[in-house]
């Protein structure tokens, strides 16, 4: 895998220059062929398609690569690697509904986890100074394979922990209940330290957090070069979703944080790709990825600008072939961000059909009705 090792190396998570995206093109013809060749169903998937992996000559023969939609991966087990190769499974779900279910070989982790950090880096988000984490997420006690508490995690280990806090967490008894208190709390004990503070984890979570506040009374400064990294979206608690604007407002006026320091996350476990917003908000797509807008029913790649189905394309997993996955979420794909990341940039246009595609932050937005 020459083109797929070269991929990794690249230290600019968001090289636009031509033989970055020849090392992309290379790294995905490989992976496409080693999940034609070792996954029975993806073959297959490709022979009825009419399409052959020799055919992927350029750029332009991404979209024709075929695509596996997200909710396949609840109801089927689809793998490219023997079992004892698999290392890590991970679900998109909690306790209630049909689980995605997501496999990882060693050298699949290790990819996901250089791709994780040098985007973080390239965005200039890694620190080598302590920080205090209040993790607005499952703690690992309670975490069980859940992929987005794992992701949420992860997000705890590019900057040294001083101390690290969970809002969710086991009561005397085992059972998860988000610990709105011992937030507030933690706030209180984070602003008198001269150590910035990194808030992460579902932004449902950190405005109940904030709203329990005002009605204290209770108005904080957070030391500068403090960060906040939301993720997991707001989930079934979308009647209480604010704008994002007014979500930066409350951060700044009851924390002290700069809109600057105050970024998003997107992905889905599915495809494990993840999207992080630069300094004007715009979630850009990394070397590691491709992004597309589909029109629902004919699947015809839309112009910029243009409202259709996210349809993402990535090589670094070999253990599953999720190499092109057609998600549930309606994008706009822009280009010309004022940040100077000059790669494209996913904007959000809600999801598709009557039910939500769910995820485990369903189950952990739950708590916050209790």
């Amino acid at each position: 895998m020459d083109f797929l090792d070269r991929l990794f190396e690249i230290e600019d998570a968001f090289c636009a220059t031509k033989e970055c995206r020849e090392t992309f093109l290379g790294a995905v013809r490989e992976a496409l062929r080693f999940h034609y060749e070792n996954c029975s169903a993806y073959g297959r998937l490709c022979d009825n398609g009419g399409f052959n992996p020799e055919e992927l000559k350029s750029e332009e023969d991404f979209p024709r690569i075929p695509h596996i939609m997200v909710n396949a991966f609840k109801w089927y087990t689809l793998q490219s690697v023997p079992d004892d190769e698999i290392a890590f499974e991970f679900t998109s779900s909690g306790t209630s509904g049909q689980k995605s279910h997501i496999l990882w070989d060693e050298e699949s982790k290790r990819r996901q986890s250089m791709m994780r950090e040098k985007i973080m880096k390239s965005l200039g988000l890694v620190s080598e100074n302590k920080v205090n984490y209040l993790v607005f997420a499952y703690s690992p006690e309670v975490s069980g394979k859940k992929g987005a508490a794992y992701a949420q995690q992860m997000y705890t280990t590019f900057a040294p922990a001083a101390e690290k806090f969970f809002a969710i967490r086991a009561d005397g008894s085992g059972v998860p209940f988000f610990d709105v208190e011992g937030a507030i709390e933690k706030l209180n004990e984070f602003a008198s330290s001269d150590i910035p503070a990194r808030l992460i984890g579902f932004p449902a979570f950190i405005h109940e957090t904030l709203e329990e506040m005002k009605g204290k009374g209770i108005k904080l400064a957070l030391p500068a070069e403090s960060l906040v990294i939301t993720a997991g979206g707001w989930k079934d608690k979308e009647e209480k979703k604010i704008p994002i604007e007014v979500f930066r407002e409350e951060l700044s006026g009851l924390l002290g944080i700069g809109e600057d320091r105050m970024r998003d996350v997107y992905g889905f476990v599915e495809h494990g790709v993840p999207y992080v917003t630069c300094s004007k908000g715009h979630f850009h797509v990394p070397i590691y990825s491709r992004a597309y807008a589909r029109k629902p029913g004919s699947l015809e790649v839309l112009d910029y600008g243009e409202k259709g189905l996210l349809h993402v394309i990535s090589p670094y997993n070999l253990a599953q072939p999720a190499l092109s996955v057609l998600s549930t979420d309606y994008v706009r794909i822009r280009k010309g961000c004022g940040c100077g990341i000059e790669t494209d940039y996913i904007e959000l246009a809600g999801r598709a059909g009557v039910k939500k595609h769910q995820g485990c932050a369903i189950t952990a937005t739950e708590l916050l009705k209790k």
